[in-house]
C-alpha cells in the first residue's frame, strides 16, 4: 500500500472537515476561509463537488439560511461559575477540568 496516498487522502479529508466548520461561521466570507486553509478556487470547487456537507454550507450561504451558532452561558460542572462555552465545553477552565478528571480518578480508585 502506498503511505503517502494514504496520508494525502487523509489530508484531504482533514481540510474538507476544517472547511465545512469554518463555513458555519456567518463572520468569515469564504475567500477568507479560502486563505486561511491556503486553498485555490479549483481545489475549492472540487471539494464542493466531492463533500455534500460543503456544497450544503455554500447554498445555506447563498440563500441567507445558514444559522448563526450562539453560545448559551452554562454553569461550569467543577466550580459553578457561569462562563460562555466553545463548542461542548463543560468546564469554564482547563483547571476545572483537571480537577474534574482528578475527582473522577479518586472515586474510580475508592
Amino acid at each position: 500500500m502506498d503511505r503517502n496516498h494514504t496520508d494525502g487522502e487523509s489530508a484531504k479529508r482533514t481540510d474538507e472537515t476544517a472547511v465545512a466548520l469554518l463555513l458555519r461561521s456567518t463572520h468569515l466570507e469564504v475567500g477568507q476561509i479560502m486563505e486561511l486553509m491556503d486553498i485555490g478556487d479549483r481545489e475549492f470547487r472540487e471539494m464542493a463537488c466531492r463533500n455534500q456537507t460543503i456544497a450544503r454550507r455554500l447554498e445555506e450561504r447563498r440563500l441567507g439560511t445558514l444559522r448563526e451558532l450562539k453560545s448559551e452561558p452554562r454553569a461550569c460542572k467543577a466550580c459553578g461559575e457561569w462562563f460562555l462555552p466553545y463548542g461542548s465545553d463543560r468546564y469554564c477552565s482547563d483547571g476545572c477540568k483537571r480537577t474534574a478528571q482528578l475527582s473522577t480518578c479518586r472515586r474510580r480508585a475508592s
